[in-house]
């Protein structure tokens, strides 16, 4: 029942999240020209095998901070124990039937141990809010791979009904080769290319379906749905408005900023903190811990030089219990040796990875502004393809162009469609590309878990 309802709370946050959240008003996104998109995002979130898993690994972590957390409380333990026994008696000959009752209840409560035990309370917050924010961050990843993936069940249905086109084309065009050659006006040299062309294009068909059947299939794995029937799959992407405005005042307002934000930064961060407080318990292992104790026993216990004379003794006591570990063949020595190395491999982790961000977000908006521009450059290609398609439709219907010539010109602009969708594509993963790099993806840039 937890998990459930764990599972619905974040699948609720979640969509109103994709649902609301932008990353600037100016930056155009896969959902904004597919709303459908949105909703099979917000769904992956339960849906996703990828994202039950994640979501497993944060109820994990939980557990890990429930435990860490244990060492600040007081803990009780103890034994209780009946038995029968016969004892052999220094003073008579023979044994002796006994019943004997033993137990023990200890109360410890820690005093003072170096800020172990709050230090390792404080390493499990951290892990608790990094497997937290890796879950954020897998869900970014995610999200990134169902736009792609969308987009490009996209591309292959336009492409498949191209090479179908083609194949029925080529169809028409072996037939009427074949009645040539019949009628021996050809020669079998002459139809040999167009059986050759036909045979291609019935394989280009081929491999264009199956293509299409296994990104059906990725796209079903990603998001947990059934694999989408080509009726609902959208038949184009429309043209699309500059980001650029908005990408260069994200791009700004990244650069200026002292820290990186971005959620692998803040994993990092988190990582030192926590080598650091492991650092300081490694430090402290071969120190005394000191520990309030209280408890109660019961024992057999000898009083007199006959050992065999014996009495039940209840003891209650309370007190302060050292404990202290003087040597231990080194072994502290070298955990705080290999601590130390792991934080400061850490460091020049984080360190190398801040030289490197900014340049990665000027290249990935340099990337978007590019590939702005190729659009453009297929749209206008697009929109003369139009035109030179309706200038010999209208041949075809004043008599001065074939059946052949309109149709190589449909062909054309049916080509000339299915690059210019794709460059919209390329385009708009270039735009995510960045604001996932400047850590302004709106499915993941308000959830509470991904803030410093």
């Amino acid at each position: 029942m937890k998990v459930t309802s764990q599972l619905l709370f974040t699948a609720g946050l979640a969509t109103s999240l994709i649902l609301t959240a932008t990353a600037d008003d100016s930056v155009v996104l896969p959902e904004h020209m597919l709303p459908q998109l949105k909703q099979i995002m917000a769904n992956a979130v339960t849906q996703s095998p990828r994202m039950i898993l994640r979501n497993l690994d944060v109820m994990v972590a939980e557990g890990d901070l429930i435990q860490a957390k244990a060492g600040l409380l007081p803990s009780v333990s103890g034994y209780y124990q009946v038995s029968k026994a016969k004892d052999i008696r220094e003073d008579q000959s023979g044994t002796l039937d006994t019943d004997k009752v033993a137990y023990n209840l200890l109360l410890s409560q820690p005093v003072f141990h170096w800020n172990e035990r709050r230090n390792n309370a404080r390493i499990g917050e951290l892990r608790k809010r990094i497997a937290e924010q890796q879950y954020g961050e897998a869900y970014r990843m995610l999200a990134q791979e169902i736009r792609s993936t969308y987009m490009q069940l996209i591309l292959t249905k336009i492409q498949v009904a191209n090479v179908r086109n083609e194949r029925l084309l080529s169809d028409k065009a072996l037939k009427l080769a074949e009645g040539r050659l019949a009628q021996k006006v050809t020669s079998e040299g002459e139809i040999f290319q167009v059986r050759i062309a036909n045979e291609r294009a019935h394989l280009a068909a081929e491999y264009a379906e199956m293509e299409l059947l296994r990104i059906k299939q990725s796209f079903a794995a990603l998001t947990g749905l059934p694999q989408p029937a080509d009726e609902i799959i959208p038949d184009e992407i429309n043209s699309l408005p500059s980001s650029q405005a908005g990408i260069d005042r994200l791009l700004a307002g990244f650069l200026g900023r002292a820290e990186p934000v971005i959620t692998p930064a803040l994993i990092m961060r988190q990582q030192i903190a926590a080598e650091e407080l492991a650092y300081q318990n490694h430090r402290h292992r071969l120190l005394p811990k000191f520990n309030l104790v209280a408890g109660v026993i019961q024992d057999e216990q000898s009083y007199s030089a006959n050992v065999g004379l014996k009495y039940g003794v209840q003891s209650r006591y309370v007190g302060l219990q050292a404990v202290w570990t003087i040597f231990d063949g080194r072994a502290a020595h070298g955990a705080v040796t290999s601590s130390l190395a792991r934080k400061r491999q850490l460091e020049e982790s984080y360190r190398q990875m801040k030289q490197t961000l900014a340049q990665d977000a000027q290249r990935a908006a340099k990337q978007a502004e590019l590939a702005f521009r190729q659009m453009q450059l297929n749209d206008r290609l697009l929109a003369s393809a139009l035109e030179f398609l309706k200038y010999r439709q209208g041949d075809f219907q004043r008599g001065t162009a074939s059946e052949t010539d309109v149709a190589a010109a449909e062909a054309g602009y049916k080509s000339m469609f299915a690059s210019t969708i794709s460059a919209r594509y390329h385009y708009l993963m270039r735009v995510t590309e960045f604001i996932s790099l400047v850590g302004e993806d709106p499915v993941t840039a308000n959830l509470p878990h991904t803030k410093a």
